[in-house]
């Protein structure tokens, strides 16, 4: 009997915390106002980012986000992946394989990549992905 208190105890917290997180990012979105891919945009370097990349990952974030107030999530370039979204690890690998499915990106030896275990923020996701390099059948 005991441990089903426990577990009714840990479900109880994780219930709260889902719903302090969900408002949290609400309050974010709110306060942002409209989300605007061309304000993201501007905060890379457009002529040298490939701009394919610079909107598959606006995309593939803000599904992962979800919609607040029946607004995509109005998505940041500094906007870090833990502490911001508080997105799991696994999250970020799944955003990184979609992008890099749909983009026809080479997934293979990512450790020579000069932001190799440096992913923190969004604009970190776009210039990981910037220098994979891309398959060549595709």
């Amino acid at each position: 009997m005991e441990f089903l208190y426990i577990i009714g105890t840990i479900l109880v917290f994780g219930v709260i915390y889902s719903i302090y997180d969900h408002r949290r990012l609400q309050g974010i979105a709110r306060e942002r106002g409209q989300p605007n891919i061309c304000e993201f945009a501007r905060s890379f370097d457009y002529r040298e980012i490939d701009t394919k990349i610079i909107r598959e990952v606006w995309n593939e974030i803000g599904l992962n986000l979800g919609s607040y107030d029946g607004q995509m999530f109005p998505i940041k370039a500094e906007d870090l992946f833990e502490s911001t979204y508080n997105f799991d690890p696994d999250d970020l690998d799944d955003a990184y394989w979609a992008v890099a499915d749909r983009l026809a990106i080479d997934t293979s030896n990512p450790e020579n990549n000069p932001y190799w275990n440096k992913v923190n923020s969004v604009k970190d996701l776009v210039l990981f992905l910037h220098n994979q390099p891309r398959l060549k059948n595709a």
